[in-house]
């Protein structure tokens, strides 16, 4: 009789567990990536009354004859399955879609880490990616010297730093690149190209420290724009280009194009390029001519047709930036009986401070600066393990690996064997509460007929009392 009144107590013990990590899963409910708990329970061991005896004679065996004595908690499990998606549109929040945690770390040296599956971060003053509880977030930086187009990753894991305070440098222009069509239609013209005064007869005439078109030549040119050069300062500067009719060659069925260079200053007076080295802005060949054969291709034989030219400005227009030397590539040119529409685009950049940031699907944590550069800052690191079960739950949605759970097999979002990242969401938490109240009334049942064993054993003992009265 005490034997059931013993495992009752057992059976009162781990009921009593399973509602607690029961309890502890229902107030985590709304806990950012929190992993919900789960309880088994074994029988402990059982004590033989009687053995089992094999068949001989004529008769049959017999089986053992055996009680229990109570149970005990089997295992306490923490179920990884992926928890749902909370939308937050919040910039440092970061979702894993799939298995992995993040890496964190409060030791200086980034040697004591942790891993989470939360991703609610923020940027403190001194801009380090931290969880809420102050742990720095764990990646790959970026060298700072080589923001830019160049970016250099390091090696090692270091905690991620988003610096308002960065800066790209100036970047000069090396190439500018014309692209689009010019009207084969436009009216041929053998009049020379500048003329240095109003009343010169050609087709751009200077006026007021302007070169301008003459309005009796206007359908002689086919195409005119301006494109901005960065010098080594970041410094700004116009440049002006326009395309003029002057040769048509009916043996070849070619025609000519020649291209006028300018330099603009900020009062909108202008400079023409020329051919001797040192000026203010030169060119090489000077004069440009583009070419096109009958089928609308641009040529580069017979001489003079080119599809590259080099621009110079020396340090008189740059503004103490010293001299800018660029390229300028006239390979996708064409020329069709339509609207022309040639136009440039160049590198370079001036100088620029950080702006604003975004995290990618990789991981990439892209800085965003002032002069419209984007360059990567950082990226986050991921950690797989080949028994995440085995993890040790420490405080604020924490884990640290064990014995069982192995080594951090650490990777990128993205690559292979990593998931990706879903950036401006949450993962919540993936305890289910229909299953949690359900699994809440089977273990009160359990505990209180657990309970009614005790009582009636006790009834049991009494009345077994009773019997010298």
């Amino acid at each position: 009789m005490m034997r059931s009144m013993f495992s009752a107590v057992s059976g009162l013990s781990s009921h009593q567990a399973k509602m607690d990590v029961i309890g502890n899963n229902i107030a985590n409910v709304n806990t950012v990536g929190y992993k919900a708990g789960r309880v088994t329970f074994q029988e402990v061991f059982s004590q033989t009354i009687k053995g089992a005896s094999a068949a001989q004679g004529g008769r049959g065996g017999t089986n053992p004859h055996q009680i229990g004595l109570g149970i005990s908690v089997a295992s306490i499990d923490t179920i990884h399955t992926r928890g749902s998606v909370e939308r937050t549109d919040v910039p440092t929040d970061v979702m894993i879609n799939g298995d992995g945690f993040f890496m964190v770390s409060n030791d200086p040296n980034f040697l004591n880490r942790s891993y989470t599956r939360a991703g609610n971060f923020y940027v403190d003053a001194a801009g380090n990616l931290n969880t809420a509880e102050g742990y720095r977030v764990l990646g790959y930086r970026v060298d700072e010297s080589s923001y830019g187009e160049n970016p250099i990753f390091k090696s090692s894991l270091e905690g991620l730093v988003i610096n308002r305070a960065a800066s790209v440098p100036a970047q000069s222009t090396a190439l500018i690149s014309v692209e689009g069509n010019l009207n084969s239609e436009t009216i041929l013209t053998a009049k020379p190209l500048i003329g240095s005064n109003p009343t010169d007869d050609a087709v751009y005439v200077l006026q007021n420290g302007k070169y301008e078109v003459n309005p009796q030549y206007t359908d002689s040119v086919a195409r005119e724009y301006t494109f901005e050069v960065y010098d080594n300062l970041g410094g700004v500067h116009k440049v002006k280009q326009a395309y003029v009719k002057t040769g048509y060659d009916a043996g070849t069925n070619q025609t000519t194009f020649s291209v006028a260079t300018f330099f603009m200053r900020a009062d909108g007076t202008m400079t023409l390029a020329t051919g001797t080295a040192g000026d203010p802005i030169s060119i090489d060949p000077n004069p440009t001519r583009v070419v096109f054969n009958s089928d609308g291709e641009l040529v580069t034989t017979p001489a003079p047709a080119i599809s590259k030219a080099t621009i110079s400005l020396n340090n008189t227009v740059t503004n103490g930036a010293g001299g800018l030397t660029f390229d300028v590539n006239f390979e996708k040119l064409q020329m069709f009986a339509n609207e022309s529409t040639a136009s440039a685009t160049g590198d370079g950049y001036k100088q620029g401070t950080l702006d604003g940031f975004s995290i990618g699907p990789d991981g990439t944590i892209e800085g965003i600066f002032s002069n419209g550069l984007k360059s990567p800052l950082g990226r986050i690191a991921l950690a797989n393990f080949k028994n995440p079960a085995g993890l040790l739950k420490t405080q604020a949605n924490m884990f640290v690996n064990t014995a069982n759970s192995g080594t951090p097999i650490i990777g990128k979002p993205g690559d292979s064997g990593f998931a990706s990242l879903n950036p401006g969401a949450l993962e919540m938490s993936n305890v289910d509460l229909s299953k949690e109240f359900t699994t809440m009334i089977t273990t009160q049942r359990g505990f209180q007929a657990n309970s009614r064993v005790i009582t009636t054993t006790d009834q049991m003992l009494e009345e077994l009392v009773n019997l010298k009265r």
